[in-house]
């Protein structure tokens, strides 16, 4: 019973970085769209579609975060000494780009200022997620269940490479969510390269992550089978994306890579399992007390339904095509970002 409810527990944080990768991944990579942009309908695009979602896209790293912490106290203890710089970063920038968004989205037009702090919060929150997760991947120095490395150890080539395969799968996510939502512009020459760009860099990941942890026990049995049909199945994902979806208008890019990115993150969970923080500590050295693992998963339990409504909710109302609206047409106190994206059926062709 001790071992299931840290496994459901596990489950739980694998969940909330899923949730958080495949919904704040595209509204990210919208951000980063804007730094090479210099269409001004485009950018005020971007900005819009973003302000409808992002505060619900980001309770998923604050449940992650909280998730971690409460449940494996002892994983927490070692990973964020580890990883403070870059993960001080990211907050900062994730608070900075909110703060753009809400300020840019009550105009019709995007202040250069506000959308260049939108652009780059978005690109270092990019960065350094990407940092974070390389950075656990290569491994953390541990000595008597405390961090015993430096500042920097988190900077290693592979670390490098996971940053820049983060950012090109932001960008590919969100060219699909345009493939969809954009209304009067397509721009499959930039999917076609981010998507292939993230396929390039995640094989290189692959290549170099097998290199590195030649020491570490593998799995074997049917633990290696799951992770490496997994993995199939997330590559098969990624090059049917690559070669063929771009020119159609309607969900399959983002069906796609969201079946990649699911797969492939799912894969790499159950390829380390039991290993939380590679490469020694694992789920029963890390896990809080048996009975505040179970009352957690009661509390997170209840609490994940309606953080999940919430998402349904906020991607069904703006489920339509982006529609621009000029100031003159909007009513009195409302802004653009609320009446940009309308429901299904009141489109304006």
């Amino acid at each position: 019973m001790t071992d299931l409810a840290i496994l459901g527990w596990y489950s739980v944080i694998a969940l909330c970085l899923v949730m958080y990768v495949v919904l704040d991944g595209y509204d990210l990579g919208l951000g980063i769209l804007t730094l090479g942009d210099t269409d001004e309908r485009r950018r005020r695009e971007n900005v819009d579609l973003v302000a409808t979602a992002w505060d619900g896209n980001e309770s998923w790293i604050i449940l992650l975060g909280v998730s971690l912490w409460a449940g494996l106290p002892g994983a927490y203890a070692v990973a964020l000494p580890a990883l403070y710089l870059p993960v001080i970063v990211m907050l900062l920038a994730v608070i900075a780009r909110g703060v753009a968004v809400e300020a840019a989205a009550h105009g019709t037009v995007v202040p250069r200022s506000w959308g260049l702090v939108f652009g780059l919060g978005s690109l270092v929150a990019a960065v350094t997620q990407g940092l974070i997760m390389g950075g656990l991947l290569s491994g953390v120095r541990v000595e008597d269940g405390e961090f015993a490395g430096g500042t920097w150890d988190f900077l290693t080539p592979f670390s490098l490479l996971t940053a820049a395969a983060t950012v090109a799968l932001y960008v590919t996510a969100a060219a699909a969510v345009l493939q969809v939502k954009d209304g009067y512009v397509a721009r499959p020459r930039v999917a076609r390269a981010a998507a292939t760009l993230t396929v390039a860099l995640v094989a290189a990941c692959a290549v170099v992550f097998f290199a590195w942890e030649d020491t570490w026990p593998r799995p074997g049995g049917a633990q290696l089978v799951v992770a490496t049909v997994l993995a199939l199945v997330g590559a098969a994902a990624m090059v049917l994306l690559m070669l063929r979806c771009w020119a159609d208008r309607g969900p399959q890019p983002v069906v796609l890579l969201t079946i990649a990115e699911v797969a492939g993150m799912t894969g790499v969970l159950v390829y380390l399992h039991p290993v939380v923080v590679p490469p020694e500590l694992t789920l029963p050295e890390v896990a809080a007390p048996p009975s505040s693992i179970g009352f957690l998963l009661v509390g997170v339990g209840l609490n994940i339904p309606l953080v999940l409504f919430y998402n349904w909710y906020a991607h069904h109302v703006f489920r339509g095509k982006y529609v621009p609206r000029t100031a003159s047409e909007l009513p009195e106190g409302v802004s653009p970002a609320s009446e940009a994206v309308r429901p299904r059926g009141s489109e304006v062709r």
